[in-house]
């Protein structure tokens, strides 16, 4: 969301519409967990049955998008790390989330949101399995907030946010939204107005994630979510963001498209070797859909390179002892 827009890139297929892609062909199941008095729409995969000790991946998605911004991500990590299960919720206000204050976007409601659907999701199992909390833009102020309140957190990840260039391109952002178009004639519209503008380079992707984006009205299809009315919230998310993210309590990956102006903060922590750095210039801003595989790759490596040893502790008899000795 918070980024100026880069020249467009041919769309894989130059056709005409696009058909939107089923859910259920990148997420194994769907939910609506209730937090409070808002149905939250869950899509996870690698949770049922079984006795896996993998970790769990935790995806939350920025202002505007949904969990299905992360459904090539989420298919890779599964292919890449089998024992390990992938959790991607919808924000309120976002996708087929429901009920609640839908307009209220503080970071504080956000944090709480994601603590709540973690708590319920992973109730049987989260005193077992390892968290990485993984945020896209907005999302990466919520997780880098939430791993604190969060058992077993081993890593928090933040996708292309930086808070100096976001809190810098403040401004610029109600132009942007402004340039959007209002409505589209159908779905397929609107991915191929998001594959010709450079929203999402990756025409699978698009086919997923879009249609979630827009709901049916008067015959067109508008946007799910009315970006404009969240400003009040903008400084919010990002103000203080890399001294948080600086000081969590876990290991810290910032995957980036390009070459940001990484603020001081950031900057001594990365000199001081506090963070692992991984630049993507290839990818726009939504680094998860245009390049899923080498995002998931990397997250599988961050998660094997910071696990915890299970080293097994040897029991001997004291009487055993005594005769060896």
């Amino acid at each position: 969301m918070f980024k100026a827009r880069r020249p467009a890139a041919a769309a894989a297929d130059s056709g005409g519409e696009l058909e939107p892609l089923a859910w259920s062909d990148y997420f194994e199941e769907r939910q609506a967990v209730a937090v409070d008095d808002t149905q939250f729409n869950v899509y996870s995969s690698g949770l049922g049955g079984g006795s896996s000790s993998g970790p769990v991946f935790v995806l939350h998605h920025g202002a505007g998008h949904s969990g299905l911004t992360f459904g090539l991500l989420a298919r890779h990590l599964r292919g890449a790390a089998p024992e390990a299960a992938v959790v991607a919720a919808d924000a309120r206000g976002h996708g087929g989330t429901t009920g609640g204050s839908e307009g209220d976007l503080r970071l504080e409601r956000l944090v709480d949101d994601l603590v709540g659907v973690v708590a319920a999701v992973l109730r049987e199992n989260s005193s077992a399995r390892d968290v990485v909390l993984v945020g896209h833009s907005m999302g990466g102020a919520v997780v880098a907030h939430a791993c604190r309140r969060i058992p077993r957190v081993l890593g928090v990840v933040l996708v292309d946010i930086v808070e100096g260039t976001a809190l810098d391109s403040l401004h610029a952002i109600p132009g942007f939204i402004a340039a959007r178009p209002t409505a589209f004639a159908s779905v397929g519209a609107a991915i191929r107005w998001h594959l010709d503008a450079a929203e999402i380079r990756n025409a699978e992707s698009a086919r997923l994630s879009v249609p979630s984006l827009v709901a049916p009205a008067g015959g067109r299809w508008t946007w799910r979510t009315a970006l404009l009315p969240t400003q009040p919230f903008w400084r919010g998310w990002y103000q203080g963001l890399s001294r948080t993210f600086a000081a969590a309590p876990a290991a810290r990956l910032l995957i980036l498209a390009g070459t940001d102006r990484l603020d001081k903060e950031l900057l001594i922590a990365q000199m001081q070797g506090k963070f692992q750095l991984e630049l993507l210039p290839a990818a726009g801003h939504t680094i998860q859909e245009d390049l899923p595989e080498r995002v998931g790759d990397i997250l599988v490596a961050f998660w094997r390179r910071n696990q915890r040893l299970n080293i097994p502790v040897r029991r001997v008899d004291p009487a055993r002892r005594e005769q060896e000795q």
